[in-house]
């Protein structure tokens, strides 16, 4: 499973769980991988569009497909 597949994954089980979206530092805290590598792979992840996030609120990481 690569690492985008691993947090899409990660994603839809958090909101699953929880009814709400992660944050980036929950994602952090339950895969192994540091800040900067999911930051840079939510990022790559909304430029294919398979995401929906905003800058601005904490906890808007939509997964889209």
């Amino acid at each position: 499973m690569t690492r985008q597949q691993e947090l899409i994954s990660e994603i839809r089980n958090f909101v699953r769980e929880k009814g709400y979206a992660p944050t980036i530092r929950e994602l952090v805290a339950r895969l192994d991988m540091s800040h900067g590598t999911v930051q840079r792979e939510l990022i790559a992840l909304a430029s294919d569009g398979r995401i929906a996030k905003s800058d601005r609120t904490a906890r808007s990481i939509r997964v889209l497909e």
